[in-house]
Order: structure tokens, then C-alpha cells, then sequence
């Protein structure tokens, strides 16, 4: 045994050679190469041990950097026994060894075999989408036999997940508990590690399969030569652009294709460059025949290199000269750190500055924006995602970013807002503004300034109309709070796009409105009444004083400009009046399950709205609600004598969890009623179950599904009985009302059709 010292970039053991030794990487890291392959061997793992029962070296070894090794002479299977006879723990450091490097090949195994899917996946997809877009366009499609032949990734067999999962569970072991476990018994040990080694090459095999299949079948994708989806999609474009056809469907799925290729790490940048030159280059509007009708905000402009966004933004804010140059000393400055996502004192002080300088040049900018006139692309990145710097947010994030501007149209909808049209509806007197972190409304505001001699009594009513001052308000409040918050990790919060916040590519994190509303809709059709209000209804011409009707108001949903892991349910309603939509807010761009996120804001809304509702009597179990039914159920829940033991260390345990936070328990309980419990999978015990379905019902269908269930029948005929008997008081008044010459209108119809969900 001798301690061997490599430089760094020595390509110090060639695949093919005779295997001579064991090598324990003591410091510093080796690369491993293979032909379709390479990986990385830190500290820890051994050089040679895949080898060990071949004798010859299957990689090119190569030192990343200044290593030190420990080297073992080895020339056949019996020399385990001599390293393990001359120093026992070598039983335990080997056998470590070899549980890390194969459950090291076993994640890179998992990893080729999802790119092979997602490969496939994304070829297949977009061959579909290239069909189609022919279809609807009316012009002829490009046969393509190459992709009739083409299937999934064929294994000659797979490795169990067992088997992975054991030794993943194996090298999360500590060395201590390893010793112990083989007994420093060298049969034991040398038995690990050679079953380790066949894993590894079985493992090796698999993987070059995978890798055979991306080589074979990347061509189809782009390709020097020959027939590419790239090159049908770019042909399509001109064909379309000829035609007078609106293209901006063709460049949303090339531009898919691009970032696709880009992240793949299949095409090599010179590839790339040469494949997508002349695309990128091309000028459509010479082809184009008639007007494709695009308003002039959602017009697309041409990507370009080099533009200096932070310089086109300041610019446009008209921030003052010494603001504009202490802000990019201190951007530099961030830019410039060794840990950008460090929490200590001067880094969380230099994330203050930027952040407060970040809110000042967006207020500059949205007011700039009001007055008309032209805005560059990278102000709408810059108000819609918070971009500001092309080398923090990502070359290619910045060119995927660019082109989503100016198609963001699809994040709008009647309830759906980015934060720039949410701040415009403000400004245009459509919305009122939030209330604050402290539960203050705009009215509320003023009133406080007043009583602290902020403003005068004079000023209160010309600010109380002053719609500039509302969106200063809601800037500086509601904005600022959720913003934070959404990001979801706000230790670490600078308000400005970062690369590694982005997870893929902006495209797929994008919240467009079809996919929230898309979300909401899926909820909707569980807990039918979660956004239906009692409402009063009166028509005294036609004999009806008061009668109490069911309104669906749905929320509105506000993006806030940031690649964020967060929701929040804001305001249950939008003022006094319970029948005023609620405020969602959810990042723009995030890697979370969008359906997941609304499923937990709107349990928060089940709740929130109930406290409303019930005002301060909330928690009052004589006035039976969602809320003081729960109160006094998670209260009580040791001396309820319908849970079990069991059910009472679990909500013993949500608690603990929660923090004793009542509302966060229910959430929880919330998303499994929604996820689970509506697909007749029990997660929730007897108590919860009865209480969230008395007040967030299942519909029609899902309920006939489940009545078969003895745990849901009785629950569901109490309901029906319910339901049915203010169904048949409805009936009768609507009779009556129609009688004296009352018109059943969309609003009164609405209610009846409640009653049939």
C-alpha cells in the first residue's frame, strides 16, 4: 500500500490496460471516460473496483484536479482477503465504497432512462403538433417515414426498484454502521463488494443502451442533414408566413424544439449553431400577404444578441443618474459573489438595497408605461417577470423569456392577471386595491395616516380618489408581501430573476390562465360549491322580500413576477360584500404542480371564507360552521371517543406540524379530501370526514360513485334529505314568484341548477 499523488488533468490509467491496482480517492476528484459515457469519483470511491473481476480497465481515468490516492496492489479476486486480513476496517471502507459507486451508476441509469422518455415523449409530441398545425393551416404535410418506425426505448431488461432502493438505502449508511453490519468478517465483505461489481457492470450496460438510443434517434430531432422536425417546422413557417397565415404557433413550438435541443445536452453548440443560423436570421415579414392582426402590445419583436437589458430598463424608468449607477455597483456586486445565495449579514444587507432599488425603478417603470407610446420587450420581461439582467437570469432563459413577452397574452384572462394588468386595473379605477400584511384596506389606510397626522382631513377624500395613490398603495403593500412570499424561499429572496430559481425551461414553468383556471376547474368539479355565496335576492313588484339564493363568484388570480414554489390565498373577498371575488396569488413561473398549489389555496378560502362569514363567532360551536365545528374538534380530540388511538397520535401529529395552527391542519385534511378521499381512498378519520363533507360536499357523480361505501352511505342519504328539502322550498318559491309574472333570469337559474350538482 502507497500513497499515490496525481496532477491535475493526468490521464493516469487507460481503458484497456491491465488492471495493476485499487486506488482510494483520499482527496480531490477523477473523471471517469467511457465511449457514449463519463461521470465524476469523489473522495471516497475506488478507483479499479469496477474492473476487478475482468482485470483489465473499462474507462479512461483522468483527474479533474490535484488528487491523492491510496493504492493497493491487486491482481486477482483473492487479493480482497489480503487487504482485509491486513486492516479490518478496510472490510467496511471497501464495502462502502463499492454500495456508493453502484448506487452512483444506478441515479445515472434512472436519469438516462427519464431523458429517453422525455425524448421520445417530446419527438412524438411534436411530430402530433407539426400534424396538426398542417391540418389547421390547410397546407400539405411533409411525409416523415423515419417517425412511423420510431418507438420507446426498448431495455433487454431493467433493474427493479428494489434494487436500486437497496443500495441507495445501503450507501446512506454511515461507515460505523456498515463495520457493524458486515462484522469486519472479510468473506462478508469481499461477498458486497463483487455483488456490488456485477450490479455496476450490469448497470453500465443498461446505461450504454440508453445512450445508444439518443444517438441513434437525435437526428430526427436536428441533424447537419436530411429530413429534421426542425427543419419541417421552419419550412411550415415560411410556407405559412407565404399564405398569409398567422405563424406565431409554428415559432412557439420551434421555439419549444430550440430550448428542448439546448437543454438536452444531445446537440453539441456548434451543431445548434449551424442548424438553427438560418432561422434565426430569417426575415417572415418579407413572405407575409396580409396583416396577421396583432395589437401592437402583443407584437413580437426579433430576438437579438448582446442587448444590454438592464441599460434599455433604466433608461425607460427614468430613474435618476445616481440611483441608476449605485444600483449596478451594487448588481455587480451581487453578481460578483462566491455564494449568491448566502444568508449572512452583508449579503442579506446587500439583498436589502437591491431589493428596495428593484421596487423604486418598478414603480418609475410602470408610471413610464402609462404614458404610451413604445416599450421594449425587455420591459415587459421586466415587468411581468421580474428580469433585469441577461447573466443572472441565463442566455437561454433570457431568449425564452423574451419571446414569452410577447406572447403574454396567454397568462390573461377575465379572472386572471399578471401584475402589471392587475396594477393597470387599479389604475383604471376596475379593482380596488388589496389589503395590507396587517388586514388594512386602501380606506382603512388613509384613516390610519389621518389619526397618525400623516395627511390631513383635506386630503383624505382627494386620495381616496386618487387612483395613482392606490396603486402606490398596492406597490407598496400587497406586492411587495406576496412577492416575498411566493418565491417560497425567503431567507434567500432578491426580487430580480436568478437561473437556478428556473427548473427546464420558462416555457414549461409558465402559468399561463388556461392551466390555473384549468387547476380551479378540476377542484370545482370535486367541492362543486366552493365558490357559490348566499346571497340575498328581492323583487318586491313580484311579491319576493327576501329570499336567500346561491351565487358562484369566482376568484381572480394575480401572477406575481417571479419563478416562485408558492401560492397564497390573499383576500377571500375584495371588500365588505361577500359576493366580491377573492385574490389568489401564484408566481408566473414555477416548478410546482399548479394543481397542487390551488388545491391548498383554496382549502385556506374554505376556511377564510367561513371566518368571514360567521365573523366573531367563528370559533362558536353553538353556530355550527366549517370552522367551529373543526375548532372544537382538533380542541377536543383527545377525549372524542369516535377516534381511535391511532387517529389521535395523527392529529397529534398534524398539529405538531402545523404549529397548532387549526386553519393549516385543515388545509392538509383539505388536499386529501380533494385528492384522495373524492377517489374513495381513505386518508381522513371518521370526525374530519363527517365535518369537511357536510361543508364541502362532492358532486353528483363522484358521490353516486362512492354511495356503495358503507363509510360514505349514511353521510351521503343526510345530504340527499338536506338538500332535497331546500331544494322543494326553492321550487315552491320560484312557482310563486313566476305566478305573479317574476322572469327566471340566468342568476335565479344558476341557483336552481346548485341544487342538481
Amino acid at each position: 500500500m502507497e500513497t499515490v499523488k496525481v496532477s491535475r488533468g493526468k490521464h493516469f490509467l487507460k481503458k484497456g490496460d491491465r488492471l495493476k491496482g485499487l486506488y482510494i480517492i483520499l482527496q480531490g476528484s477523477v473523471r471517469a471516460v467511457l465511449e457514449n459515457d463519463e461521470f465524476d469519483m469523489e473522495a471516497g470511491s475506488i478507483i479499479g473496483m469496477l474492473e476487478s473481476l475482468s482485470g483489465t480497465y473499462m474507462c479512461n481515468y483522468v483527474a479533474n484536479t490535484d488528487c491523492v490516492l491510496y493504492a493497493f496492489p491487486y491482481n486477482s479476486t483473492e487479493d480482497y482477503k489480503k487487504i482485509f486480513a491486513e486492516e479490518e476496517k478496510y472490510v467496511a471502507v471497501f464495502a462502502m465504497g463499492a454500495m456508493h459507486q453502484t448506487s452512483m451508476l444506478m441515479r445515472r441509469y434512472m436519469l438516462s432512462g427519464r431523458k429517453c422518455q422525455e425524448y421520445y415523449r417530446f419527438l412524438m409530441g411534436s411530430y402530433r403538433a407539426y400534424q396538426k398545425l398542417c391540418k389547421d393551416m390547410e397546407l400539405p404535410e411533409k411525409q416523415f417515414p423515419a417517425m412511423d418506425s420510431v418507438g420507446p426505448v426498448s431495455l433487454p431488461e431493467q433493474i427493479a426498484p428494489w434494487t436500486r432502493e437497496y443500495y441507495e438505502r445501503m450507501s446512506g449508511l454511515s461507515l460505523k454502521a456498515m463495520d457493524q453490519h458486515l462484522a469486519r468478517d472479510y468473506v462478508l465483505g469481499t461477498g458486497a463488494v463483487f455483488n456490488a461489481v456485477v450490479w455496476m457492470r450490469k448497470t453500465m450496460e443498461l446505461i450504454s443502451v440508453l445512450k445508444g438510443y439518443l444517438k441513434t434517434n437525435k437526428e430526427l430531432l436536428l441533424s447537419a442533414e436530411g429530413t429534421n422536425l426542425f427543419q419541417m417546422y421552419f419550412e411550415l413557417a415560411k410556407k405559412a408566413a407565404a399564405f398569409g397565415r398567422d405563424i406565431e404557433p409554428i415559432q412557439g413550438k420551434i421555439s419549444e424544439l430550440m430550448d428542448f435541443a439546448a437543454k438536452s445536452g444531445l446537440f453539441s453548440e456548434q451543431m445548434m449553431n449551424a442548424g438553427f443560423a438560418e432561422y434565426k436570421g430569417f426575415d417572415f415579414s418579407q413572405l407575409v400577404r396580409s396583416s396577421s392582426g396583432e395589437s401592437e402590445d402583443e407584437a413580437v419583436e426579433p430576438y437579438e444578441e448582446g442587448i444590454d437589458y438592464l441599460t434599455q430598463i433604466l433608461e425607460y424608468s427614468g430613474c435618476e443618474e445616481k440611483r441608476k449607477e449605485s444600483f449596478r455597483n451594487s448588481l455587480n456586486e451581487y453578481k460578483n459573489l462566491p455564494d449568491i445565495l448566502a444568508t449572512t449579514d452583508d449579503v442579506r444587507k446587500l439583498r436589502r438595497k437591491i431589493t428596495d432599488d428593484f421596487y423604486h425603478i418598478y414603480e418609475l417603470v410602470f408610471f413610464r408605461s402609462l404614458e404610451g407610446g413604445y416599450m421594449p420587450t425587455s420591459v415587459k420581461m421586466f415587468l411581468n417577470f421580474g428580469f433585469m439582467d441577461e447573466e443572472l437570469a441565463g442566455t437561454d432563459n433570457t431568449r425564452s423569456l423574451f419571446e414569452i413577452a410577447g406572447r403574454i397574452r396567454r397568462c390573461r384572462a377575465e379572472n386572471v392577471f399578471t401584475i402589471y394588468e392587475w396594477l393597470l386595473s387599479v389604475y383604471r379605477g376596475e379593482n380596488e386595491p388589496s389589503r395590507n400584511e396587517f388586514d388594512m384596506d386602501y380606506t382603512g389606510h388613509l384613516n390610519e395616516q389621518k389619526k397618525t397626522g400623516n395627511i390631513t382631513a383635506d386630503q383624505v377624500p382627494l386620495l381616496a380618489k386618487d387612483n395613482k395613490a392606490k396603486v402606490r398603495f398596492e406597490l407598496q403593500n400587497m406586492f411587495v408581501s406576496t412577492n416575498r412570499a411566493t418565491y417560497g424561499k425567503i431567507s434567500t429572496f432578491c426580487p430580480i430573476l436568478y437561473k437556478d430559481d428556473i427548473i427546464g425551461t420558462p416555457e414549461n414553468m409558465l402559468v399561463t390562465a388556461e392551466k390555473a383556471n384549468g387547476a380551479m376547474d378540476e377542484i370545482r368539479k370535486i367541492d362543486f360549491s366552493l365558490f357559490f355565496r348566499e346571497v340575498g335576492f328581492s323583487d318586491p313588484e313580484h311579491e319576493v322580500n327576501m329570499e336567500m339564493i346561491q351565487k358562484e363568484v369566482l376568484p381572480n388570480i394575480i401572477l406575481m413576477p417571479n419563478a416562485g414554489s408558492k401560492a397564497m390565498m390573499w383576500q377571500e373577498t375584495a371588500g365588505i360584500k361577500k359576493d366580491t371575488r377573492a385574490r389568489f396569488i401564484f408566481p408566473i413561473l414555477t416548478v410546482a404542480d399548479v394543481g397542487e398549489l390551488m388545491v391548498e389555496v383554496c382549502g385556506r378560502f374554505r376556511w377564510e371564507m367561513c371566518r368571514k362569514i360567521q365573523g366573531v363567532r367563528w370559533n362558536d360551536i353553538t353556530e355550527a360552521s366549517l370552522t367551529s365545528e373543526y375548532n372544537d374538534y382538533i380542541q377536543y380530540y383527545r377525549k372524542n371517543h369516535d377516534l381511535s388511538a391511532d387517529a389521535k397520535e395523527k392529529v397529534k401529529n398534524a398539529l405538531y406540524k402545523s404549529k397548532n395552527n387549526f386553519r393549516e391542519v385543515f388545509v392538509k385534511d383539505y388536499q386529501s379530501w380533494i385528492r384522495y378521499e373524492s377517489k374513495g381512498s381513505f386518508r381522513l378519520n371518521k370526525v374530519s370526514r363527517d365535518i369537511i363533507f357536510r361543508y364541502c360536499p362532492f358532486n353528483k357523480t363522484i358521490r353516486a360513485e362512492l354511495k356503495v361505501n358503507p363509510m360514505y352511505r349514511e353521510m351521503f342519504e343526510k345530504y340527499e334529505i338536506l338538500k332535497d328539502r331546500k331544494a322543494r322550498h326553492m321550487i315552491l318559491w320560484y312557482d310563486r314568484y313566476q305566478k305573479k309574472g317574476g322572469v327566471i333570469t340566468e342568476e335565479l337559474q344558476a341557483n336552481k341548477d346548485f341544487y342538481d350538482m
